[in-house]
């Protein structure tokens, strides 16, 4: 096979796919994005990317703090400093490129491996799987980080770590944990490869690249962590029992649940093809037991399938390995493809929030010399797109307000449930999930 035959399938299936997570891409934000992009982007000081400063008085930082993906903040924040711009579609671009990277580079690379038909099919499930799909078409980090820890395997896999090379390495990788925290996963199936090997020299050589990742890495997040880990940032410890079951089914097509049965069977024959590979086990025991102390241990009140996005390289490969054996499991897996595809198109381009329709109205109501207000925790998204209400905290405050907005299911729900008694004229604002606007 010619060698440009999959360079150029990768390319061109990195660019659909970059074409296709744009379309809709002028809907608003859903409420993790416009919470970072409110607090950590459209702000004065780029040192805000890296969580540094409240933008909000009534907003303690520690309880937004995890909401910040820095590399993607960062990067957001110089396009915001260049240009002004609030357009969600040109913040929701560098997720999409990432994305649209992630499918060029999985294609490629698999194609040359286990052939066209393996790559390109393996490539379509990445595109089309609804975590992947969901997490790069808004301001999130988890395609870049899925990108920078692609990259970086390649660069370790291929064996020839000549200096520029292992430096590359080191700041891929750390470029990635800074993209999202849960990527240092990655580093460490990286080490666990190399042990494999039963070898010292590897491990030496390999030392100044994995110690420059993490420091990249955690002087990213080193603020964030701080406030989540030791000033209680987080809500209690919650334990998610159903948690390894959704993590398999969310990576592998859920909610499309023929999606997820047929990307399951070839996922777990690729599994048996490779079965002689190290590499692939030692993959496993790290993930293996970073869920068992996640979900056992430390229980973290956040714990979200949409963490372990980087895998979703990892079932391509095991995918195009089990194609390349039986050439009959193409059909499957590109079926799954159509089938979630299917799923996804209702609602593509709907709004996750009614974020600009109650902005505009805290607009008209404040230009009426009136006071629209929202209930505090509302204030950290709809900041993304106007700054011109009050917010309430307590029972007391609502006879200081004209009309009051709840755009989010994340307020005192006792607190909205008075608003609702006070206020009892009710205007809808529709989207995926409907804003509210209470009037007397």
């Amino acid at each position: 096979m010619p060698r440009s035959r999959p360079a150029l399938a990768g390319i061109i299936l990195g660019l659909v796919t970059t074409a296709l997570y744009m379309i809709g891409s002028r809907r608003s934000f859903g409420y993790d994005a416009a919470a970072t992009f409110a607090n950590f982007i459209a702000t004065p000081s780029l040192l805000d990317a890296f969580a540094v400063h409240s933008a909000m008085p009534t907003m303690p930082l520690k309880s937004i703090a995890s909401n910040d993906h820095v590399l993607l903040s960062l990067i957001s924040h110089l396009i915001y400093s260049a240009t002004g711009s609030r357009s969600e579609a040109l913040y929701r671009l560098v997720p999409a490129l990432a994305a649209g990277g992630t499918v060029g580079v999985m294609a490629t690379i698999l194609s040359r491996k286990f052939g066209l038909l393996a790559g390109i099919s393996a490539a379509l499930y990445i595109a089309t799987d609804p975590l992947f799909v969901d997490n790069s078409r808004d301001l999130r980090g988890y395609s870049i980080a899925a990108l920078c820890a692609v990259l970086a395997t390649i660069l370790l896999a291929a064996g020839r770590w000549t200096r520029w090379r292992l430096v590359a390495y080191g700041v891929l990788m750390g470029l990635a944990i800074a993209a999202q925290l849960f990527a240092v996963i990655v580093l460490a199936a990286h080490i666990a490869w190399i042990a494999t090997r039963r070898s010292m020299p590897p491990l030496v050589q390999l030392a100044p690249p994995w110690l420059a990742a993490a420091l990249i890495g955690v002087a990213a997040n080193a603020n964030i962590q701080v406030m989540v880990l030791l000033e209680h940032g987080f809500p209690p410890s919650a334990f998610y029992p159903t948690f390894p079951r959704d993590l398999v089914f969310f990576l592998l097509g859920e909610p499309a649940l023929l999606a997820v049965g047929l990307w399951l069977s070839a996922t777990l024959l690729g599994l048996w093809v490779l079965r002689r590979e190290p590499r692939v086990w030692a993959s496993a025991a790290v993930v293996a037991l970073a869920v068992v102390v996640l979900w056992l241990g430390l229980q973290p009140a956040y714990l979200y399938p949409r963490f372990f996005i980087f895998l979703v390289p990892g079932f391509a490969y095991l995918m195009a390995a089990a194609i390349a054996r039986w050439k009959v499991l193409a059909p499957v897996v590109v079926l799954g493809a159509a089938v979630a595809v299917a799923s996804q198109v209702p609602g593509y381009t709907e709004d996750p929030l009614a974020l600009p329709q109650a902005a505009a109205f805290v607009e008209r109501t404040h230009a009426q010399g009136k006071t629209a207000c929202v209930i505090h925790a509302d204030e950290s998204v709809l900041s993304a797109y106007t700054t011109e209400f009050t917010v309430v905290t307590s029972a007391d405050q609502l006879g200081g307000c004209d009309a009051v907005v709840v755009v989010s299911w994340n307020v005192d729900l006792a607190l909205r449930d008075l608003a609702a008694e006070r206020f009892p004229r009710r205007t809808v604002l529709r989207a995926y999930y409907p804003a509210v606007v209470l009037e007397r």
